[in-house]
Formats: structure tokens, C-alpha cells, sequence
């Protein structure tokens, strides 16, 4: 097929058949064995060829949607005139009835191919993955069916299923929880996870950029609505730990030392609170419940999005040791200079977790090392 496409890799998936009826035509469409060298092209065209009688027509006739655009290969209508133009194909009837009925049995094919073949749809799914998710974005007709074809790294798993992700749902658990990012160690590793993992809560890593769109539309799965860890609050009191003999902190005795933390930051941050979320580290970051801070970031970098990144939401481990001493030592002696430099590093802090870059690198290692030696002498 190489002649075809260009691309002459083995296959991952041919599909050869006739349709008849109102309809007449032949399909052989495969799905490369390798990414094609324009499957990012900005222009999103397919690389099917339509033909008439075999006679060639066209390659650009979006035979298939622009998140198949990966599928190549050629239909050959039997009752098409042949004079049909590039006009016409955008609005031929015949052309759209058999777009439908392609797409459609290109994804139901996918779905078999991952029912009956699981190592080979893995192999289509690492290569083109990005690609089909945009359908997430894109097609509300085939939503569902899409849903049925992902595969999505969790914290339990490598190869996760919605469906295999809603059987494992914890008692009380209401919603598909997420967490995008640009790095999968990173994301993996996030401290916003520790709440879940702490309630045998299973979440969802999504690293493709294409992540952060479909998500924002998803209406939900088999009823469960899909939530980002980073959003709003976290809402993990009504599941229970998986170690019931940990104990929350009082939240009202650090009440005092959060107010004192926002004054130091000012506008850098829109709150300070206590996080449900955290277990192990001191702070995180958070969005307010708007944008999720990974697409907030993606839209900041597009020149007329008109969006900028916003000020984020610090939340702190009540219970953890630094907080703690922290407290005590504001109850002490109310704010100082140590309780402000304490609250610019946990910022800090909280933004290498979160992978980002440090504002201003020279001021964080001179309050480091000043802390450092008032501690140590």
C-alpha cells in the first residue's frame, strides 16, 4: 500500500470490504504501522483517495474526520458522477452518506480490534492516541463510542478503561477523577494525588495536550462526571481513608497562621486554605474552579487567547510538620520575618512540585540560605 500512501510500513489494521445498496462503493483503508510524517500537519487533512469507477477524484475529500486522519487508503464509488468538483464534494449527499458510513465502520472495527486483539489496538493507540482524542472534542455524534476505544494511564494501571475505571469506583465516590499535566513522571508524582491515594481513589493521568480540551466539554461517562484533582475543593471528606487511625489536624489552630501566609503573598495567590488533598507534602497549588492550571498554561501561551495564567489557590497540609512548627511559632510571635519568608519559600515550593519555573530563582536560593543559617548557627 505503500504506493497508496507513501507510508511503507506494515499495517497495524486493514479493513477491505464492499458496500451495496443506495450506496455502491469499495473501501481498503488500513492504519499505518508508524506515525506518518504529516499526521501533526495544522491543516488536519485526511489522506484518503476517493475514486469514481476507478478513475481518481481527489485526496483531500474528508472521506474520514480529521481526528482519523491517521487512516489511509482509497474509496472507489460505482455511481458518483465523474465530474464532481471540490464544491460539489463538500455538499454532495452521496459523499456525506458515505463519509458517515466509513467513520462509522472505521471506529466499530477499532472497537472489535481492541476487544479481539488487544496488543495490536495497544500498538494503535500508543501511535495515534493525541489524534483520536480530539474525536473526544470534536464529535458529539460518536462521543460515546470513543469513550468505549480510550485507554488512559492511571495510578492503578498503565491500560485503563473508563469502563474497567467505573467497576473500580470507591464507595460514595460520585465522580471520574483526573489530573492533566505536560510530563507523565511529574504528573505521576504530584502531590495533589496523595488525598486520593490516601482513599484508594483512583485518578486518571492525562499528559496529551489534547487532554485539557476534551475534558472541559466531557459531560461524564455511564453518569459519572469527570473532575479534575486540581479544581475547586476536593470533596474526599465523605470517602473514607484507607488508614482510618490518621487524624486531621484542628484546622482552626492554623486559621491564624493561613491568614498571616496570604498577607505575605498578597496578590500572588487568590486564598490560602487547608487542603483535603495532601497527606505527605506541605503545600500544592490549585485552581479556584475555573480553567484546569494545565489548559489555563496551554491557552497563555496562544497569542490572541486573551487568556492569562491566573493567580492559584495555595492549600496546606494542616497536619504536616513544617505547618505545624510554623503555627507554633506564629502563635508565638505573631508575624515576623521568618513566618514571611517561610510563606515565600512554600510558595515556591509549591510551584517546582507543579513543575513550573521559579519566578525569581537568585530570591528564593538567598531566603533559602538565610533560613538555612539562621537554623543551623
Amino acid at each position: 500500500m505503500g504506493h497508496v500512501s507513501g507510508n511503507y510500513s506494515d499495517p497495524a489494521l486493514t479493513l477491505h470490504y464492499r458496500a451495496e445498496g443506495r450506496n455502491e462503493y469499495t473501501v481498503l483503508l488500513y492504519v499505518p504501522g508508524e506515525r506518518p510524517f504529516d499526521l501533526y500537519d495544522p491543516e488536519r487533512k485526511g489522506r484518503q483517495k476517493l475514486y469514481v469507477k476507478r478513475v481518481y477524484i481527489a485526496d483531500d475529500a474528508q472521506l474520514l474526520p480529521p481526528y482519523l486522519r491517521f487512516v489511509r487508503g482509497v474509496i472507489d464509488s460505482e455511481d458518483m458522477p465523474l465530474n464532481l468538483s471540490r464544491e460539489m464534494l463538500q455538499n454532495n449527499p452521496q459523499v456525506a452518506a458515505i463519509r458517515k458510513a466509513v467513520t462509522n465502520k472505521v471506529i466499530s472495527e477499532l472497537k472489535k480490534t481492541a476487544e479481539s486483539e488487544p496488543e495490536t489496538f495497544k500498538k494503535i493507540w500508543e501511535l495515534f492516541a493525541p489524534v483520536i482524542k480530539e474525536g473526544l472534542y470534536e464529535d458529539m455524534e460518536r462521543r460515546d463510542q470513543l469513550y468505549e476505544l480510550s485507554r488512559f494511564r492511571s495510578t492503578k494501571g498503565d491500560w485503563v478503561s473508563l469502563k474497567e475505571y467505573i467497576g473500580r469506583l470507591r464507595e460514595s465516590q460520585t465522580a471520574i477523577y483526573y489530573l492533566t499535566g505536560e510530563d507523565a513522571a511529574k504528573v505521576s508524582s504530584s502531590p495533589q494525588l496523595e488525598g486520593y491515594k490516601a482513599r484508594d481513589i483512583e485518578v486518571l493521568l492525562l499528559t496529551d495536550p489534547v487532554d485539557s480540551f476534551w475534558v472541559r466539554t466531557a459531560v461524564g461517562f455511564e453518569g459519572k462526571p469527570f473532575k479534575s484533582v486540581t479544581q475547586g475543593a476536593a470533596d474526599l471528606d465523605i470517602i473514607p481513608l484507607k488508614d482510618p487511625a490518621k487524624t486531621k489536624t484542628d484546622e482552626g489552630a492554623v486559621a491564624p497562621l493561613l491568614l498571616a501566609i496570604k498577607a505575605a503573598l498578597g496578590e500572588r495567590v487568590k486564598d490560602v486554605r487547608v487542603s483535603q488533598r495532601l497527606t505527605e507534602s506541605a503545600v500544592c497549588l490549585v485552581a479556584d474552579g475555573g480553567l484546569d492550571r494545565t489548559l489555563e498554561k496551554y491557552l497563555a501561551r496562544q497569542k490572541d487567547s486573551g487568556v492569562a495564567v491566573s493567580a492559584p489557590i495555595l492549600e496546606v497540609n494542616a497536619s504536616h510538620p513544617l505547618i505545624e512548627a510554623m503555627s507554633k511559632l506564629h502563635q508565638k510571635n505573631g508575624s515576623s520575618s521568618d513566618i514571611n519568608d517561610a510563606a515565600e519559600l512554600l510558595l515556591d515550593q509549591a510551584f517546582v512540585l507543579e513543575g513550573e519555573p521559579l519566578a525569581d530563582p537568585a530570591a528564593f536560593a538567598k531566603r533559602m540560605t538565610q533560613l538555612m543559617t539562621r537554623v543551623l548557627s
